[in-house]
């Protein structure tokens, strides 16, 4: 049976059925009714006796008014998580399960500074360094050092723990977006994020549909047993992740009673800070169930090489030809979960990414796009997630 949509519910047919009426004529006909069997006769009942109009006026309209608005549109969708949308009735509703709604996070990691040259003194990176990225889609990203870092004699270079300007998950930026020093440091020859440069994910308010999800996996958490949904609301209530963005293998990898949680980033790559947090907080304090084994680990990748040949359109100018070329990458980049500035399908575990559809988004996207020509079939995935090894963007106008 296929499952029942929101849309498939009538909330005022409900209420009609439960001889509630919905419309002033319902209503009027009630009260006449009610007044009649109360041993009051109106005489004059006719449309155009004001009297009886002024009474209907004062019970009907108000009457209507509260059914409709109040108890159709705003109480009854409300009552249930499947179509609450007012944020205190799904506060409620989370409050019941011991959630509260989780609130904004600054992105925290490391980023590594390199000498410029192949030796030399001890170099001072003070704290409130400023480290930047290019525009992505003319927004600029910023973290700023913690703490004064000393890169010591000869090193070649040194990670410095860093926390962003804003809360946020836009932060959580892939390897090598923050790598602009808009004030030099003595020294330092570049900067850069890797992979797994984040210690602490960024994270926005979580919005209501997030909300909505944790407390649904929160019904089947209430069991005593430590199921996926135990696991799940614990690990997304510690780590700040999406409640669908954690994949279970139960195929008992290390033996009878031992199992894997997979956890992917929108984007980014957890650090191995962030995994061993998960796993000490799972197994080490006392969160598993009696004989429970579950180790927690990142989403594995399957890096790809990317290449576009991209088709401008010819009435171009060189410099938007550039800021088109540029932003063809930073979208397919957020595809592949480098970034969350655009509205792009992103690549999933157990699913063909679709180089198709991602040129229809890349079409809606930049109006001074001709034509595209993908180097590569789609992608197929299983318990992993596609990645970019190389991407290549060619212009076919060059």
């Amino acid at each position: 049976m296929a499952e029942k949509t929101v849309s498939d519910i009538n909330f005022k047919k409900i209420v009609e059925d439960a001889g509630i009426p919905t419309t002033e004529d319902g209503w009027k006909a009630l009260f006449k009714q009610d007044v009649e069997e109360a041993g009051c006769i109106v005489a004059n009942d006719a449309p155009f006796s004001p009297f009886w109009r002024l009474l209907t006026a004062i019970v009907a309209k108000p009457a209507t008014w509260i059914v409709n608005k109040v108890l159709v549109e705003k109480i009854l969708p409300n009552l249930f998580l499947q179509t609450a949308t007012d944020d205190a009735f799904i506060e409620a509703k989370a409050w019941e399960h011991d959630l509260t709604r989780k609130q904004t996070e600054f992105t925290k990691g490391k980023i590594k500074f390199l000498r410029a040259a192949s030796s030399g003194p001890s170099l001072l990176i003070s704290a409130g360094t400023v480290i930047q990225t290019d525009a992505i889609n003319g927004v600029v990203y910023r973290v700023l050092t913690i703490d004064d870092v000393i890169l010591a004699e000869n090193a070649a270079s040194v990670l410095v723990l860093v926390t962003a300007e804003h809360a946020g998950a836009a932060y959580n930026l892939g390897a090598g977006y923050y790598h602009i020093l808009p004030e030099s440091v003595t020294g330092i020859g570049s900067v850069t994020n890797e992979a797994d440069w984040i210690d602490v994910l960024g994270a926005d308010a979580e919005s209501n549909e997030d909300l909505k999800l944790r407390t649904r996996n929160a019904f089947t958490a209430a069991a005593p047993w430590h199921i996926d949904a135990v696991y799940r609301a614990m690990l997304t209530e510690r780590a700040g992740l999406n409640a669908d963005n954690l994949f279970f293998e139960h195929d008992a990898p290390r033996g009878p009673g031992t199992a894997n949680a997979f956890i992917l980033l929108d984007t980014s790559e957890p650090s191995s800070a962030l995994i061993n947090d998960l796993n000490e907080y799972v197994m080490q304090k006392g969160f598993h169930g009696h004989g429970d084994d579950l180790q927690v680990m990142a989403m594995p990748a399957v890096i790809t090489n990317i290449g576009v040949t991209v088709y401008p359109q010819s009435a171009l100018l060189a410099d938007e030809v550039s800021a088109l070329l540029a932003g063809v990458e930073d979208f397919i980049r957020c595809a592949f979960r480098e970034n969350s500035n655009y509205n792009a399908t992103r690549t999933e575990p157990a699913s063909r990414f679709s180089f198709s559809r991602l040129g229809q988004e890349l079409h809606k996207e930049f109006a001074g796009l001709e034509s595209l020509n993908w180097h590569q079939m789609d992608i197929t995935s299983g318990n992993d997630v596609p990645r970019i090894g190389e991407l290549t963007i060619d212009n076919g106008n060059a």
